[in-house]
């Protein structure tokens, strides 16, 4: 029996993050090739939390949070939708029972060298100011010429400084589109790639478009930007290791899912020991992997893949109607009439006027620009035109609900509750549970009855959530500002980044109100003013932390015993007096900072 050649043994699918078209393409890719290994392009770190992705209460959209624990700031998101294809190929792996693992540098190389880039762009900036800050002097002790020449040149490498680090190539993208006619690159893609699904033969096509093209583009993007060429040489060398280590394993049929542009590096012909001398020596810190809940919103933003799509909520709609045309080509309704009736959905739940002759004739006109455009079926620009010009008469202001709604999404993901985080975001989590709080994307507005002891045991949490720095909830009114001295008005909306904070706030305390009173403390030693000590003595009232009133009210009375500045000491009395006035409608105990208004 003929030995089979490794390079048989490796399939590429070059895919675009959180793309739709190539999520489809990829499954019945799968379906066909049946791959006996999978491997993915993200994070090492992260496979100990891979088994997650099957548990019934996962639901996309999540994101991977990986983060140093001596630095909870110095983290990274890799977001997930159910219609991104690293999600689906995770999940495919997974549910075949098929060995499956993360391919890309590990975080702890790659946030050691975000590090060390940090730290020598300090260096030279400050060694850039010292340099422009002598050539001033050295102007102003001499009127020579010469010197405001060195000023200038000193000033301007401040600046070379300060913007070292441009985006490092342009959307080659832009080259395909210009040759197709689309305006960008975006477009073009969206049209060629995601709203379609052909199957394995749609990745040999990107395969060859996305290699000639960096073939050509390739040595610009070196030139631009080396530190960031260097960290992709270093990735697409780790990438290649894992893809060798997988063929020497005995796998036969090893599926590769990458972003495309990584295609052209993963299939260099470059030898095991050139990648194994680029790769020696790097930078290490310790990185730990958890799964958090991730919003359609935040997925318009770049992460950890460096991906931002515009219209979430729109790929959802192409990837549903997808799959269920692929499930019953009978029964499906067509994409461009489930996309329209939503819209008129959401029309009418906002009492405008939008019938089902409306609907009619607004897919009529989808579809005949779609056609006048030589495309397949309608996409979302002819639908967007047929709804302004249809449904909503060419009222541009109609769109912008249509878009918050509908193009972006209010969508919120779900995580189950056994994995992997910190004590302090597990003791919040039980106190939204117990206090019927859950945690939303949609901004909500919510009326606490203080009189209520569940309402009242809402307002401290939210307070202290506010002291650790996690606002997720805006006072819009409280009791100190109305006649109803019982009711505290909250604007709510829940951010992925907030679990990033929790984490960060976990230096001050494993519980939410031992993390509170640490962080109320700090504060209160690190005010200036008499008037934040004030403020703070009010919040740490709401918030129902004698143990930080005790303490906050000693430093306040401290600094205002020695101090001589009156309009400081004016300027403390309102918050004072307001805790005083109404300490008692929240059964609070503000007898502590009666003494000191006195």
């Amino acid at each position: 029996m003929s030995k089979v050649p490794e390079a048989s043994k490796v399939h590429y699918f070059g895919i675009r993050h959180h793309g739709p078209g190539c999520a489809r393409s990829l499954v019945r890719a799968f379906e066909q090739l049946q791959p006996d290994c999978v491997l993915v392009e993200g994070p090492p770190e992260a496979e100990g939390v891979l088994a997650a992705l099957l548990h019934e209460q996962m639901q996309p959209p999540v994101a991977l949070l990986s983060y140093c624990p001596d630095e909870p700031a110095r983290a990274v998101y890799h977001p997930f939708a159910v219609f991104s294809p690293e999600w689906q190929a995770l999940r495919w792996a997974l549910a075949q029972q098929v060995a499956v693992s993360f391919i890309d540098l590990p975080l702890t190389h790659q946030l050691a060298l975000a590090k060390a880039r940090e730290e020598e762009q300090a260096q030279a900036q400050a060694a850039a100011e010292e340099e422009a800050e002598a050539a001033a002097q050295a102007a102003e002790r001499t009127d020579d010429t010469d010197a405001a020449v060195e000023v200038d040149a000193a000033v301007e490498a401040v600046e070379t400084v300060e913007t070292a680090e441009p985006h490092y190539r342009s959307d080659p993208l832009d080259w395909l589109a210009q040759a197709a006619g689309h305006a960008d690159g975006e477009s073009w893609w969206n049209h060629t790639v995601e709203e379609r699904g052909d199957g394995e033969a749609l990745f040999a096509a990107i395969a060859e478009a996305m290699t000639t093209l960096r073939a050509d583009l390739g040595e610009q993007a070196q030139e631009t930007c080396p530190y960031r060429a260097r960290r992709e040489l270093l990735r697409e060398a780790h990438m290649r290791q894992r893809i060798r280590e997988a063929v020497k394993k005995g796998h036969e049929r090893i599926a590769v899912v990458c972003g495309a542009w990584h295609l052209g590096g993963l299939q260099a012909k470059v030898k095991a020991s050139a990648d194994s001398a680029l790769l020696k020596g790097l930078p290490k810190l310790k990185v730990q992997s958890t799964w958090v809940p991730w919003t359609y919103r935040h997925l318009t933003r770049e992460s950890g893949y460096g991906a931002g799509i515009a219209a979430p909520g729109w790929y959802e709609h192409l990837w549903l109607s997808g799959m269920a045309q692929d499930a019953d080509p009978a029964t499906a309704p067509p994409r461009s009439v489930g996309w329209l009736a939503r819209v008129a959905q959401l029309m009418r739940a906002r009492d405008l006027d939008c019938s089902s002759a409306h609907l009619i004739e607004a897919v009529r006109l989808a579809d005949t620009l779609a056609a006048l455009r030589q495309r397949p079926q309608a996409g979302l620009e002819e639908l967007h035109e047929a709804t302004r010009t249809v449904l909503t008469m060419g009222d541009e202001s109609a769109l912008h609900f249509i878009r918050d709604a509908l193009l972006v999404g209010q969508r919120m993901g779900q995580v189950p509750p056994d994995v992997p985080t910190v004590p302090l975001q597990k003791d919040v989590e039980q106190q939204q549970k117990t206090l019927r709080l859950k945690p939303e994307a949609l901004d909500r507005t919510l009326d606490l009855d203080l009189r209520q002891p569940n309402d009242l045991a809402r307002s401290h949490l939210l307070h202290r959530l506010r002291l650790i720095r996690v606002p997720w909830g805006k006072l819009s009114g409280n009791s100190g500002s109305s006649k109803g001295t019982f009711h505290e008005i909250w604007r709510l909306q829940w951010q992925p980044e907030f679990v990033v904070a929790l984490i960060e706030a976990s230096q001050w305390g494993q519980t939410l109100e031992a993390a509170a009173t640490a962080a109320s403390l700090e504060r209160a030693q690190q005010a200036e003013h008499l008037r934040e000590l004030s403020e703070l003595v009010n919040q740490v009232l709401l918030a129902d932390l004698a143990p930080a009133v005790q303490a906050v009210t000693r430093i306040l009375e401290n600094r205002a015993a020695v101090s001589g500045d009156t309009l400081q000491l004016l300027e403390a009395l309102p918050p004072l007096a307001s805790v005083f006035r109404y300490g008692n409608v929240r059964q609070t105990d503000a007898t502590q900072v009666v003494h000191i208004l006195d």
